[in-house]
């Protein structure tokens, strides 16, 4: 069971809970004399699904690549076969849309669009130079579309969204560097290996730099008020951090200040 759990990296889809209930805060969706509401609940176990089964499509395709460089996942070292793979999968995907039915029509138009997208970044697009990294930046930051869109209200959380996607566009590039040689060998055409690992972390470094500098606009633009600030702070050091450290640490001090500015995001929704 735990190598079920493990293949939908249940870290990733919590954030993207998280982001989802942050902007359901934000947009005005539940408020903090009323957390919770039954269509911000669904909402955050769609992503979670929807994640958890885009997270195994990947792994089924990038099977060969992961013996190399993530031998210990549940696929590659044989805890979960592919055929349990693939149906686990379809059932997150049901879930997902079915729970994302009862909220409204256009959670479930993004639901199916964030599901197309994982599918075809898995299969196809992965390989490609930057535009897979884009597709799954675009999706980071689409979970705080989705909180806003609950009552139809997206307009304050877009400055979120492009925050994420700015900053895990950095994280997704730091990855070709560090995932090099299983990529040499599965023939991906990444940034890393067209134009060299110091060329693509400098890249990444581009957009660490621009989400580090405009993490400071929900404070100046009133969305968020001092508490949002000093958290993202210590976000941005170990932002900066992942900047000046090797190439095997980048993506894991990104994926740390992320964390942390989720943290920073949910401060600043409910400290005002």
């Amino acid at each position: 069971m735990i190598s079920y759990l493990k293949i939908i990296r249940p870290l990733n889809g919590v954030m993207s809970a998280i982001a989802v209930y942050i902007a359901a805060l934000i947009s005005g969706a539940i408020t903090l004399s009323a957390l919770f509401a039954m269509p911000v609940l669904f909402a955050m176990l769609v992503v979670f699904l929807i994640s958890g089964f885009g997270m195994i499509v990947n792994d089924i395709y990038d099977i060969e690549i992961d013996k190399i460089n993530k031998p210990n996942r549940p696929l590659p070292s044989g805890k979960i076969s592919m055929r349990n793979a693939k149906i686990y999968s379809i059932v997150l995907f049901l879930l997902g849309i079915v729970l994302a039915y009862l909220i409204n029509i256009y959670a479930i138009g993004i639901a199916l669009l964030a599901s197309l997208l994982l599918y075809i970044y898995a299969t196809k697009l992965k390989k490609t130079l930057l535009i897979g990294n884009i597709i799954v930046s675009i999706l980071v930051g689409l979970t705080f579309i989705y909180g806003g869109v609950i009552n139809m209200n997206v307009f304050p959380v877009l400055i979120l969204a492009i925050l994420s996607f700015l900053s895990n566009m950095g994280r997704e590039i730091y990855k070709t560097c560090e995932d090099i040689l299983g990529d040499k060998k599965a023939k991906a055409n990444t940034i890393a290996l067209k134009y060299g690992v110091i060329r693509a972390k400098s890249v990444g470094s581009l957009f660490i730099i621009l989400a580090v500098a405009m993490s400071i606009i929900p404070f100046i633009l009133g969305i968020f008020g001092v508490s949002y600030l000093i958290a993202v702070i210590v976000a941005d050091l170990f932002f900066i951090a992942s900047i000046f450290s090797p190439v095997i640490k980048s993506a894991k001090f990104v994926k740390i200040a992320m964390l942390i500015s989720l943290i920073a995001f949910l401060l600043g929704a409910v400290v005002r």
